[in-house]
C-alpha cells in the first residue's frame, strides 16, 4: 500500500508541478485555466493517503473510512477536471460540455456528476464503477443520513483503483515526449 500511494504522489506532483506551468505548452486558453487550478492542493491531499492505508481505533474506524473517501472524492475529481481543463480546446467545442442554466462550465466549475458522466461519454466507461463508489461513499461526509462505509480492504482496494485511474488518465493527456510523463516519475 505505501507503493500505491508513493506512486499516487509522484505522479500527482509531477502533473502539478507540468501543468501548473503550461503556457507555451498547451493552447491560451487552457494554460490560462490550468494556472489558476489548485494542483498544489491534489498534493496536499494525494499526500494524506497514507493515513488511511492503515487501520485505526475502533472508536475512529467510521470517520476514517468517510475522510478516506471524501479525499478519495476530491482528487477523483481534482483528476477529471485537470483531463477536461488539458483538453480545454477539444471540452469548449463539445456538444457534450457540462452546461448549467444553459451555460457552459468550464471544468474547474464543474460538479463531480457531471464530470463522471461526461468522462463515461468520452471514453471507454472503465472507470465509472469505481467513480461512482468514491463519489457515493464520500457523500458520507453527511454523517448525520447513514450511508455505507464499506470495509478496509475495500477502501485500500480503491486507493489502489484510484491509482490505476489516474494513471490511466494521465496516459490521455498530451505531453511535448516521454521525458514529461508524470507515469514514469
Amino acid at each position: 500500500m505505501t507503493a500505491v500511494v508513493d506512486k499516487i504522489v509522484r505522479v500527482t506532483e509531477a502533473q502539478a508541478t507540468f501543468w501548473s506551468r503550461a503556457h507555451g505548452w498547451a493552447p491560451t486558453a487552457a494554460a490560462g485555466l490550468l494556472s489558476k487550478s489548485r494542483l498544489d492542493r491534489q498534493c496536499s491531499l494525494a499526500r494524506t493517503l497514507k493515513d488511511y492505508a492503515k487501520r485505526p481505533l475502533s472508536n475512529e474506524e467510521d470517520a476514517r473510512l468517510i475522510l478516506a473517501y471524501v479525499t478519495l472524492r476530491t482528487l477523483s475529481e481534482g483528476t477529471l477536471k485537470l483531463f477536461f481543463s488539458v483538453w480545454y480546446s477539444d471540452y469548449s467545442a463539445d456538444v457534450d460540455a457540462i452546461m448549467k442554466r444553459g451555460k457552459r462550465l468550464d471544468p474547474d466549475g464543474a460538479a463531480f456528476d457531471p464530470l463522471i458522466k461526461l468522462f463515461e461519454m468520452k471514453t471507454s466507461g472503465r472507470w465509472t464503477r469505481l467513480l461512482r463508489r468514491i463519489q457515493a461513499r464520500g457523500n458520507a461526509i453527511h454523517a448525520f443520513k447513514d450511508r455505507p462505509l464499506g470495509s478496509f480492504s475495500e477502501l485500500r482496494a480503491t486507493i489502489k483503483g484510484y491509482g490505476d485511474f489516474l494513471i490511466d488518465t494521465d496516459n490521455r493527456l498530451p505531453y511535448p515526449d516521454a521525458d514529461f510523463a508524470p507515469f514514469r516519475a
